[in-house]
């Protein structure tokens, strides 16, 4: 009887090991259930904010992406700017050295410019010296011929002040007419006669001499009057003036007439023409007077201005 109780006892703490057994594996497998639990919400969780991390990281990576693109479109633009640039200043280069090579063909172009006009300069040079010769030679004969008068005169001046023979500004020697006529007369007096004596032979002394003779085209005795007349009786007077000056120079030297008289002429201008305003009887007297002009031939004039031209390219 023993036995089977005791058998029976094993079977029943047989029978208790294994329910306790199973609870403790339940409980483990409860609690590991309840870790894998927690760790999957911590999963999702964690998942969860990984997604909003990798989300805005995404978005971020995108907004950079995008300013890299137009970084790189920015880039390529400035790129192709510096390329335009560049192709510019190359254009700009190649037209400065142009034009530096221009300005060295101006600067040369212009040395040559300068060198020819020195020469143009000393060449006009010459010609305006040869001109100037002819143009005093004019002059020098007039001062001979005033002095003539002066030494004549004994060079004495009216009570005006003002001298009876002047050389004006265009080299026209001016004698006033109270020297040679009294008013309102083409008669020379005494004392005129003797001065054209001596104008005569000044003048015949000057045509004697062939290098002045050669450039002499003309001598002109010209008449003027005052305004107390008409001007027909004024242009009568003073052509008669004119005229009577130079019979007189004939007469007192016939070899003038017979061997220079065509180199004079006679002109008479009436009251034009005045040198004073006629305001009074000085500035009267100022405008009677008679004028002696020596022309210089054109063509000696002609003659130095086509040598000149004819040295020209």
């Amino acid at each position: 009887m023993m036995r089977p109780m005791a058998r029976h006892q094993g079977e029943r703490e047989e029978e208790n090991y294994w329910p306790s057994f199973t609870d403790v594996i339940s409980s483990l497998v409860f609690v590991l259930f309840f870790f894998i639990v927690i760790l999957l919400i911590k999963q999702i969780v964690s998942a969860k904010s990984w997604d909003l991390q990798i989300g805005q990281a995404s978005a971020l990576l995108t907004e950079k992406q995008g300013l890299l693109e137009d970084t790189e479109k920015n880039l390529d633009m400035t790129v192709l700017e510096l390329e335009q640039k560049k192709q510019e200043m190359a254009g700009l280069e190649k037209s400065l050295a142009d034009r530096e090579a221009a300005i060295g063909g101006l600067q040369s172009q212009l040395q040559r410019d300068q060198n020819a006009l020195s020469q143009k300069e000393s060449e006009l040079s010459q010609v305006k010296s040869r001109l100037q010769e002819i143009s005093l030679l004019r002059l020098s004969l007039l001062e001979e011929v005033k002095a003539s008068i002066e030494a004549e005169l004994g060079a004495v001046r009216p009570a005006s002040g003002e001298p009876q023979v002047v050389i004006d500004d265009n080299a026209n020697l001016v004698i006033q007419s109270s020297l040679l006529f009294a008013k309102g007369s083409s008669h020379i007096s005494e004392n005129g006669r003797k001065m054209l004596r001596q104008f005569s032979a000044v003048f015949h002394k000057i045509l004697s001499n062939q290098s002045i003779q050669k450039n002499i085209d003309s001598i002109v005795i010209s008449g003027y009057a005052d305004s107390d007349d008409t001007y027909q009786n004024n242009y009568a007077l003073s052509c008669e003036r004119a005229i009577t000056v130079i019979t007189a120079m004939m007469e007192e030297n016939p070899a003038l007439e017979k061997t220079y008289g065509r180199y004079f002429q006679a002109s008479g201008f009436s009251e034009f023409r005045p040198l004073a305003a006629e305001v009074n009887e000085a500035a009267k007297t100022k405008n009677r007077r008679i004028q002696i002009a020596i022309n210089i031939k054109d063509s000696n004039i002609q003659e130095i201005i086509t040598d000149y031209m004819r040295t020209q390219p």
